[in-house]
């Protein structure tokens, strides 16, 4: 019996989780892209010219990896350093993870990297990565559960102290807590069993490769409960990541006032 869930959720279920999460992404942008008119603030298009591609792809890329556009440190800088680090702490520890996804007998013979240098990167990129996103997702949450002072201006300015958690919801609690438990378990295993089992690494590439090749082979990793654990929460946030605020990153394609000429105004 325990064979058969094995097969079934390392063997089928990442196949579907997969499918879910590029059908779903696919199905965000063809709503945004096919919606018959924009409302809120995101149809307030405040640009004075119009943008060519090359401008608005170089705008979504400082937004991704600048953060540019987030309260500075003298405004809301839990926000900010949070965002940085935790964004930041993601895109190194997926770095670290391309040595996964690649045997080491073919890292070796392809790219030249040795089973010891395939071991202290996944150990000291990876681990870097992770203790970053888990810095982040600590601040972010930390805001989230208490208070910030916002200025306003108005005649006069303003301080007042603004509530964060009146404008958290159930998703958000949910997010953050898959997110978190995905770091931590990586991180054990990056930190608490990389660091002395060898080995470890070339089992988890073995099933990864397996499953790239369409032939999925459980056996790799029928002893390691804590990396089954790890990917069952990847394969939730997979198929949870289309229909949540994580979307974010692709909604920026989509925004009136870096993605669409500016709207002509005439004056009298």
């Amino acid at each position: 019996m325990y064979s058969l869930i094995l097969t079934l959720l390392f063997g089928y279920v990442p196949y579907a989780a997969v499918g879910l999460f590029v059908l779903g992404i696919a199905y965000r942008l063809y709503l945004w892209n096919s919606a018959a008119a924009l409302t809120g603030m995101y149809s307030v298009n405040a640009g004075v010219n119009e943008d060519a591609w090359s401008s608005t792809a170089k705008d979504v890329l400082k937004r991704i990896f600048l953060f540019y556009t987030i309260q500075g440190k003298d405004k809301d800088p839990e926000l900010f350093y949070g965002s940085f680090l935790f964004h930041w702490g993601i895109w190194i520890a997926l770095f670290g993870h391309l040595g996964v996804f690649i045997p080491e007998t073919y890292l070796q013979a392809w790219f030249g990297i040795t089973p010891y240098y395939h071991h202290l990167l996944a150990l000291y990129v990876g681990g870097t990565g992770g203790l970053m996103a888990l810095a982040g997702m600590i601040i972010l949450i930390t805001r989230r559960m208490g208070t910030i002072k916002v200025k306003l201006r108005l005649v006069n300015e303003y301080i007042i102290n603004l509530n964060i958690r009146k404008f958290s919801f159930l998703d958000d609690y949910f997010a953050d807590s898959l997110l978190i438990l995905i770091i931590v378990t990586g991180l054990a295993q990056t930190l608490g069993i990389t660091s002395h089992n060898t080995a470890y690494i070339g089992s988890i590439s073995g099933w990864v490769w397996s499953v790239l090749m369409l032939h999925p082979n459980v056996s790799f990793i029928a002893g390691y409960t804590l990396f089954q654990a790890h990917f069952i929460l990847v394969m939730i946030f997979l198929v949870y990541f289309p229909w949540s605020k994580m979307m974010h990153p692709f909604s920026y394609l989509f925004m009136p006032s870096i993605s669409r000429p500016s709207v002509p105004v005439e004056g009298e």
